[in-house]
Parts: C-alpha cells; structure tokens; sequence
C-alpha cells in the first residue's frame, strides 16, 4: 500500500486534537471558552483562530496562552511558530429575538461538562472493549530469573511511573518464546487494575499495519466517507490512548509508511508525556537502517528498518531477554508442572533432569510439559523418574541411542571448562584428577565398555580404574556438591 499511502491526510483534524488536549489541562470555564473558538486554518507556521469578542480574546491570552503554543507546537512539531486570534466582526444589526427564561452560564457549563465526561467514559470503555488481554499473562505468573530479571524490573517501573522520561521509550526484545508478549500484557493488565483512568492500548504490529493501510485502501476506493472513519478511527485508538503497547515490530519490515506513521507516533507520544513499549525479535542495531527512498529487500529474511523508525529505537532503553539458564529452567519447569501428577517423591529430581538438558526458549519447556501429561493420560504412565528418563531417552523410530565413551569424556571436559586431552594426560593435580574420575565412573556407569578399554582411553591400565572408580564412590558419599555434579553430567548424557 506504500504507493498509495500519500493520499491519506497526515495531519488528521489538528484542531480536534489540539482542542482534546487543551481540555484535559483546563478547567470547565476554560473549556466553554474554548468552545466559542473557530479554527481558520494553519497558514506560514500560525495557527489561525477566531473568537466572538475581545473578552474572550483577552482571557484566551492571559489564561491559556502557554498553554496553547505548547499544545500546537505538540501536533504542528516545528512547523508551527505561534497563533492568532481574530476578533469577529459583530453580527448584523437585526435584532436578535429575545428567548424567555434564558439557561443560566451555570448551567451550560455544567451540561458541557457533563457532556465532555460523557464523550471520555464512552471513549474510554470502548477502549478496554479492545484491550484483549490473556487471563495468564501477569506479572505473578511471570518466572523471573537471571535470563530476564533487567527486561522484568523495567516492565514492573513503567507500571509504577508511566511516562516518566527516564524509560520512555522501551524496547523490550529477544527471540521468539522467551516471554516479551508476557511482559508488555502484564503491564497492560497491571495499569489496568492500579490505574483504571489510563487510556491503555495493547496492539500486534499486524494490528497496527492492518489498521494504517485500511485508510490507504479506503483512499484508493475514494470511499471518502469510509476514509474519514477510518482517520478517526486510527486517531482514536493510537493518538490519544495514555500508554500504548505494541508487539513484534519487526513485523512492519515491508511497510515503509507505516514505519514511519509509527515513528511519528513514537514522537506524539513522547512530548505529550505519554508512555510507549514496543517488542521486536533483536536489539535495534541488529537492524539495517533504510535510508529515505530505499526499499527493503524482497523475501530477504534480514532484518531491516526505515531510518525514521530506528533512529528513536536506538536512543531508547532497550532491555533483553535471553535464553533461560538452568536455575530459569528449573523455576518454570516447578511451576509448569504443578498441575502434573508426577510421582511426589521423585518430583524434584524429575524437574532437576527435565531442567538439565538446554531448551531455546519457555514454549518448548511447556510444550514438553504437555507431552508429559498426555502420556499419562493417553497412555497411563506413572510419571517417576525411572518412566521419565526412559521416554525421553528413547530413540526415535529408526534411530539407535548410541552412547559412547568419547560422548562422556566430552561432556565432562564440557561440564570442567578442560581440554579433553587432560583426561588422558599425565596430570595427578585435583582439577585433571577429579574429571578424570567422574569420566571413568561415567563410563563404567552407562556403558559396556571393559575396564581395560575405559582404562586405555585414558592411559591407564585397569587396576587404576577401579581404584579412581571406588576413590570417587567414597567421596560422593561425603561431599554431597560433588555426587550433585556428578548426577547432573549423568541427567545431561542420559537426557
């Protein structure tokens, strides 16, 4: 739709926008004022008003006068230099009827105040109409852990203090999975119950996109009256919301106008004091920045952005998540498998093994949860740690589940941070002798390897074998941190 997008009116209703932001700072005689201004148009950089007699010019100055530029200047940018304000010429000299029992000033202005919380309560119960949130995504259900704790404590601020300057605009990314939709809907969800008066919106960048090219759409129809609509529509929902949350902007890849409504947006936003957090799959200088003309290119799974969209991404703070770490690994899986019947005194060693063997992201730990549940329902499984071990460790059809001892020695000198060549070597000092126990015990453990084989992968004859073996049964039997490492390099080979 990029070649269409020109025809859509970039500046939507600037008074009506200018107008709904100067009532919000004024009071109700300010905002009857204001409802006796005319806009004329924008002309040379001034804003063009009228009022119907030199008092309510008089007031407008001394009162609102501040006020007024600082809103202009907010929808024009710096396009905008200051306003005037013309007097109207009296009316005509027929005489205006006289109306018989006149409504007091008192009482206009309470209608129109009533009128003006009416038109704001609709406005803002359309919005949370729109606000589709999921019932688990919330900041107690969110497993915090090293991976994530930066990204997780600046969600939890921006609930505390929106649109502080400080964290406007975050930018929270990582890859798929690892809980960015989590966050933003927890911050929605959260601002929702402490700040009920919050205008919120929560959008997929394909919402957003859907919503800009409908106008471009309507434009090409010359369907004017459903393009109008639509402009109010879009204004409505983006422009004046409090906090607007917007997820995988990556997705805008191919719609340049978009971006660039989006960045103009960002700005809005910004010098109104209004709150944004948007998501994307990597940090913003993974990006290839798209100078102005220059088109992305077709099918390229690269990740590319206008440069009016970057230039704000890569001032903002950008907080990431990372693939979980063991100790995340461990908390989700406690939590996921609540609700699983697993044998309750193996329970936390089931967990231990699930949590062993890395996993790229949360979807994948809950995907193997629900596998666990289905093969106990589907198949009457008692989840213990024997059935566990024995399901996940079971090759798949035409495979054979080989294990080596050149498998184990690699993963202890992995597990040590070592050479595996120190295994073998001469070296009698506690960090050569220590792995090379474990990787003997491993191997005599989980393989049906002779001890004279073990012992020449390691240039030792058998004898020395079994007393490196017995030497290291004794002491996981009084260092419990050891027989703990030695277990969880066991969980890692059989897993």
């Amino acid at each position: 739709m990029d070649n269409i997008a020109y025809l859509l009116d970039e500046k939507c209703s600037p008074w009506d926008r200018i107008l709904e932001l100067v009532r919000r700072e004024c009071n109700d005689f300010g905002a009857a004022i204001f409802d006796t201004v005319g806009f004329e148009g924008f002309f040379d950089g001034c804003v063009c008003l009228t009022v119907p007699d030199a008092f309510r010019e008089t007031w407008l100055n001394s009162h609102y006068g501040a006020l007024l530029r600082k809103t202009c200047a907010s929808v024009y940018g710096s396009d905008f230099v200051d306003y005037k304000v013309r007097v109207l010429e009296p009316a005509s000299k027929v005489e205006t009827p006289k109306v018989s029992n006149p409504i007091p000033q008192e009482v206009k202005l309470w209608i129109r105040a009533a009128r003006l919380k009416a038109q704001q309560a609709t406005a803002k119960a359309s919005a949370e109409e729109k606000l589709n949130l999921y019932e688990k995504y919330t900041f107690e259900n969110f497993v915090e852990g090293e991976s994530n704790f930066t990204a997780l404590k600046a969600c939890q601020t921006i609930v505390d203090h929106p649109g502080d300057a400080a964290m406007n605009l975050l930018l929270v990314y990582g890859a798929p999975g690892l809980g960015k939709t989590h966050l933003l809907q927890s911050i929605a969800a959260s601002l929702r119950e402490t700040r009920p008066g919050l205008r919120i919106v929560y959008r997929q960048a394909y919402d957003f996109l859907r919503d800009f090219t409908a106008m471009g759409k309507a434009a090409v129809d010359k369907d004017w009256a459903k393009l109008n609509e639509l402009k109010q529509q879009f204004s409505d929902r983006y422009e004046h919301c409090d906090v607007l949350l917007m997820d995988d902007i990556q997705l805008l890849k191919n719609g340049i106008k978009c971006q660039e409504r989006l960045a103009m947006l960002i700005k809005y936003m910004g010098q109104m004091g209004h709150q944004v957090v948007l998501s994307c799959d990597c940090h913003p200088s993974k990006f290839k920045k798209l100078s102005a003309g220059e088109h992305p290119e077709k099918n390229s799974l690269s990740h590319e952005l206008t440069d009016k969209l970057l230039n704000p991404l890569e001032n903002c703070v950008a907080v990431g998540i990372a693939e979980p770490d063991f100790n995340t690994r461990m908390a989700l899986i406690r939590k996921m498998s609540e609700n699983i019947p697993l044998v309750e005194p193996d329970r936390e060693e089931i967990c231990r093994y699930l949590a062993i063997q890395p996993r790229a992201n949360v979807r994948i730990i809950e995907g193997l949860m629900n596998w666990l549940r289905a093969m106990h329902i589907l198949n009457n499984v008692e989840l213990n740690l024997s059935n566990v071990k024995r399901m996940l460790s079971a090759p798949k059809p035409g495979e054979a589940a080989v294990l080596t001892v050149d498998n184990i020695v690699e993963s202890v000198a992995a597990e040590f941070s070592m050479d595996q060549r120190v295994l073998s070597s001469k070296r009698q000092d506690i960090g050569a002798s220590i792995p090379r126990k474990i990787a003997m015990y491993l191997c005599r453990e989980l393989t049906t390897e002779s001890l004279k084989k073990i012992g020449d992968l390691f240039n030792r004859d058998y004898s020395t074998v079994i007393a490196s073996i017995n030497s290291l049964v004794d002491q996981m039997a009084t260092d419990q941190a050891l027989a703990r490492r030695v277990q969880d390099i066991r969980y890692l080979l059989e897993s």
